[in-house]
């Protein structure tokens, strides 16, 4: 069940998610503007290229400095913290008058990108019940578009100042209304405050039997928190979870490097170069933003009922058909065919780019990260296919304008698109489906019950009674959801 107080927690966290959409979404306006040699500051496409690198290149060192404040801070007071990089961002670009400023203020927006990866799921995952831990991601996801519907309706009527102005407003809002919320029970029970756990448990889950969550969850941390780094990485030996971690860096590198970076930093730009002018290009970004939360809200409907699997597989193919169709489109133009008469295909094809992509490609993985992995490992898996993601969105964005002058967009596009046919077998082959299993269930996909490596592996937390012996209906319920949420984290895991 959806707890009020769960809910707006949530909510708040989207409004967080809201400037990862800012940040994604500045690029497509203002590069097309600072490129057209009439806005202040003058820049070559060698020196765009750098500004949307810089994005990934702070994304891995928030990535990496991220897993450290939550691992000492919590993932609130993390999530605070991010609010100065991303604040930082936003004061560089209103003082901005010159191209360096830019530079700063972008690797700062990708720090903060790297921080908010971090700390996203696992905040959620240590207040959400189990049922619902795929929609509640997704209403991050929401917050994502949002933001990118926002700063796509800014830009082509609104200064950098004053687009700017308005994005450290909103990161000021996030960050008061985050200040007030309690620490999450998983950070207290290390920290080994005691008398605000009980209070946290209630304030997160107000109907809640707190005395067996509060048992639950440090019979959970005693058991599973005492091993060192090390002891963790050696479990990486064990071929069942090298197999979990190769599975989830694959997923992260089709979803960093089909072009999704490219198509919303480059947008407005490829619109141009379509010869699209029945609808000017600024306003087919806004149709197709709005088109992204309508992406999110399909998903959050089919990503419990249909299955990860499933969803990935059929975002992947709409995707590789929306980039086929665009760069049939550029041949058409080679062609000379008159431009009048086939504008609608790019814009059909982004259309139907991001519903795929939010409906699919974005949240999957960022699910499946947080459920394949034991609660022992988390930690480490996640930092590495979180620090993985950023450095396969780097590439693709520092190789983009590359491959547009070697090969033209058509070819460009069309490469995107077999890379995510092959992203089809390997999900169906090599993903386990986790729809409607408990976390439990999960991990006896992966390994052999009787294997001394899983009996290691695995926490060891007493299981609920079953059958006419157990406790009151209540009292179990409450049980099995604190196991589940202490199960899905440990330090960190990230959303892509």
């Amino acid at each position: 069940m959806w707890s009020n107080l769960m809910l707006k927690a949530s909510v708040k966290l989207g409004l967080q998610l809201m400037q990862i959409g800012l940040v994604a979404g500045w690029s497509s306006p203002y590069i097309a503007q600072l490129l057209s040699g009439e806005s202040i500051i003058l820049i070559t496409k060698q020196e765009a290229t750098i500004i949307v690198s810089l994005v990934n290149v702070g994304r891995i060192i928030g990535g990496i400095l991220g897993a450290v404040f939550v691992a000492y801070f919590g993932s609130r007071k993390t999530i605070l913290f991010s609010s100065v990089p991303i604040s930082l961002c936003w004061i560089f670009k209103i003082i901005a008058n010159n191209i360096v400023w830019l530079y700063l203020g972008r690797f700062l927006g990708g720090f903060y990108l790297g921080v908010c990866y971090t700390c996203f799921s696992l905040y959620l995952g240590e207040i959400a019940d189990s049922n619902i831990r795929g929609a509640l991601v997704l209403v991050g996801m929401i917050g994502m578009s949002c933001g990118y519907l926002l700063m796509s309706i800014m830009g082509p009527y609104l200064s950098l100042i004053l687009s700017s102005s308005v994005c450290l407003i909103l990161s000021t809002i996030y960050m008061l209304l985050f200040i007030w919320l309690p620490d999450t029970p998983h950070h207290l029970m290390i920290q080994k405050r005691f008398d605000k756990v009980k209070k946290s448990i209630l304030w997160y889950h107000r109907n809640s039997n707190v005395n067996v969550e509060f048992l639950n969850l440090k019979q959970f941390i005693e058991s599973s928190c005492s091993e060192s780094i090390w002891q963790t990485l050696q479990k990486f030996k064990i071929p069942q979870m090298r197999k979990a971690l190769i599975i989830t860096n694959v997923l992260f590198f089709y979803t960093q490097s089909c072009g999704i970076n490219n198509i919303a930093f480059y947008m407005e730009i490829i619109l141009e170069n379509a010869e699209v002018t029945v609808i000017k290009p600024s306003l087919v970004v806004i149709i197709i933003a709005i088109c992204g939360i309508f992406g999110c809200l399909l998903s959050i409907r089919l990503i419990d009922y249909y299955g990860r699997k499933f969803l990935m597989c059929v975002s992947c193919f709409a995707i590789a058909i929306s980039l086929t169709v665009l760069g049939i489109h550029f041949e058409l133009l080679e062609s000379d065919i008159d431009p009048n008469k086939i504008q609608w295909i790019p814009i059909a094809s982004f259309i139907l780019f991001q519903i795929a992509v939010f409906a699919g490609l974005l949240p999957v993985p960022s699910a499946i990260v947080g459920e394949i992995f034991p609660p022992d490992i988390k930690c480490v898996a996640a930092s590495i296919c979180s620090i993985n993601a950023a450095i396969f969105a780097f590439i693709s964005s520092s190789t983009y304008q590359f491959f547009i002058d070697l090969m033209t967009e058509k070819f460009t596009y069309w490469m995107y698109a077999i890379l995510l046919i092959t992203a089809i077998p390997t999900t169906i082959i090599f993903l386990p489906e986790t729809k409607g299993k408990t976390l439990q269930e999960i991990q006896d996909q992966l390994m052999s019950k009787g294997s001394k490596e899983y009996k290691k592996m695995m926490p060891k937390v007493q299981r609920p009674c079953a059958g006419p012996t157990s406790p009151e209906a209540h009292t179990r319920r409450t049980s099995n959801r604190i196991r589940a949420i202490c199960e899905q984290t440990k330090l960190i895991s990230p959303t892509v």
